[in-house]
C-alpha cells in the first residue's frame, strides 16, 4: 500500500514538472526578439534622441516592450519605447520618417516579416505639430533576418 502511495506521489510531481515546464516554454516562445538594420540619409529625430545620419540597427524584444537603437560603429546608443504595436503582414520593411523642410521624425516601423508594425506617437506639442506640418513621408528601407 506505502509502495502505491509513494509511487502515485511521484507520478503527481513529475506531472507537475512537466506542467510547469510546459507553461515556461510557452511563455519563452510568445517572447519575440528581433533584429534589423536601416541606414539614415539625413539627421532623424527618434523619440526624445536626435540620430545623425548613418548605419544602424534596432533590436525589440516584446517581452521589455523597449527597442534599443545603436549606430554600427557603437558611438551612439538610445533606448525607446514602443507605445503601439500593431499586427502587419503587408508592405515592405521600412521606416517611416515624417519630413517638414529640414526636420525629420520616426513615425513607424513595418516589420511584416514579424507580423509587426510599431507607431510612434509624439511626445510633445513641437512633434505634433512638425507632424502636422510634414510635406511627406520618407520611406528608409530596413533588413531583418526575416527579409
Amino acid at each position: 500500500m506505502k509502495t502505491k502511495t509513494i509511487l502515485r506521489t511521484i507520478g503527481v510531481r513529475l506531472l507537475a514538472v512537466v506542467l510547469l515546464a510546459g507553461c515556461m516554454f510557452a511563455a519563452a516562445a510568445s517572447t519575440q526578439s528581433l533584429t534589423a538594420r536601416f541606414t539614415l540619409p539625413h539627421e532623424t529625430h527618434w523619440g526624445k534622441k536626435v540620430l545623425p545620419a548613418g548605419n544602424y540597427t534596432f533590436q525589440f524584444n516584446s517581452r521589455t516592450n523597449v527597442a534599443l537603437i545603436q549606430s554600427a560603429d557603437g558611438n551612439i546608443a538610445c533606448f525607446t519605447p514602443v507605445p503601439i504595436k500593431d499586427s502587419s503582414n503587408k508592405g515592405a520593411a521600412a521606416l517611416f520618417v515624417m519630413v517638414h523642410g529640414n526636420e525629420r521624425i520616426v513615425r513607424s516601423l513595418n516589420l511584416p516579416s514579424f507580423g509587426i508594425s510599431l507607431t510612434y506617437v509624439p511626445e510633445t506639442s513641437a512633434e505634433r505639430e512638425m507632424l502636422a506640418k510634414a510635406d511627406h513621408v520618407q520611406t528608409v528601407p530596413v533588413i531583418t533576418a526575416g527579409n
